[in-house]
């Protein structure tokens, strides 16, 4: 969506103090704001053209108040809204008047917090194109996401060593993840994860090693110990498949979700 300010809104939690026309002082926490101007849900009606004085708190200034005048653009009453689940006044301001020095800190947390909000646009267009890459090229949909497990090698005594491990990526067709060893492709290990969606239970599968290779740093070092193990599930039961299948799908449209808010 297009942005019609002549900058980007920054929803970042901010304080800010003014004095209502009452004569009583509030001092909120606001999530929305500008070059130009401040959006804030208010407990107080503000009338349009009132003009207020203001005192932010920036992060790259903490340790003093900022001080600017602005006047009401528009303060209304959300709660009428269908849906609303908050209740309060809805107001904008735009600055009318802001000293040099609080003009200055203003711009260097708004440029600051924008190049934050393209870096996470940024990752988060990275991981779907992954997400849509991979459902290409495999029979699920391959998501970049840490998650907690175990596994212990396949052998006729089953009674191999668990291990903890953390996933790197994984589908409904298999998984990347570290192991102390290096393993062959004949061999066959147990996976047990935790998955945020059910998060008292594991997902036990029965996997087959496809490729191991030792682990390497920034450096392009090898690390002494850590191996990047990707399996092959097999014989995934309907039920462990829908479970898995669920969650990747809530994890993707959560990315979406992100992406398509960008800094709305």
């Amino acid at each position: 969506m297009e942005e019609k300010r002549k900058s980007f809104r920054i929803r970042k939690p901010l304080l800010v103090k003014f004095r209502h026309s009452s004569g009583k002082q509030y001092t909120i926490c606001i999530t929305d704001i500008n070059e130009n101007g401040v959006r804030f849900l208010s407990t107080a009606l503000f009338a349009g053209g009132d003009s207020l004085s203001l005192s932010l708190k920036l992060p790259n200034n903490p340790n003093q108040w900022q001080e600017c005048k602005g006047e009401v653009l528009e303060s209304k009453d959300i709660t009428k809204y269908p849906g609303a689940f908050v209740s309060g006044f809805q107001t904008r301001i735009k600055f009318t008047s802001v000293p040099e020095n609080t003009a200055k800190f203003l711009k260097e947390y708004c440029d600051f917090a924008l190049r934050q909000d393209q870096a996470l646009e940024r990752i988060v267009e990275q991981q779907l194109r992954t997400c849509n890459k991979d459902s290409d090229k495999r029979s699920g949909v391959r998501i970049n996401k840490f998650l907690v497990a175990m596994y212990s090698e396949l052998t006729e005594l089953m009674s191999g060593k668990w291990d903890i491990t953390a996933i790197r990526n994984i589908s409904t067709g298999g998984a990347v993840f570290t192991t102390k060893v290096f393993y062959n492709n004949s061999a066959h290990l147990r996976l047990m994860v935790k998955v945020p969606s059910k998060p008292f239970d594991w997902l036990d599968f029965d996997t087959r090693v496809v490729e191991s290779r030792q682990l390497k740093n920034i450096e392009d070092l090898l690390i002494g110990g850590t191996y990047l193990t990707r399996v092959q599930f097999i014989s995934v039961p309907l039920e462990k498949r829908e479970q898995l299948d669920e969650y990747i799908e809530w994890f993707i449209s959560r990315l979406t979700k992100q992406k398509n808010l960008g800094l709305e």
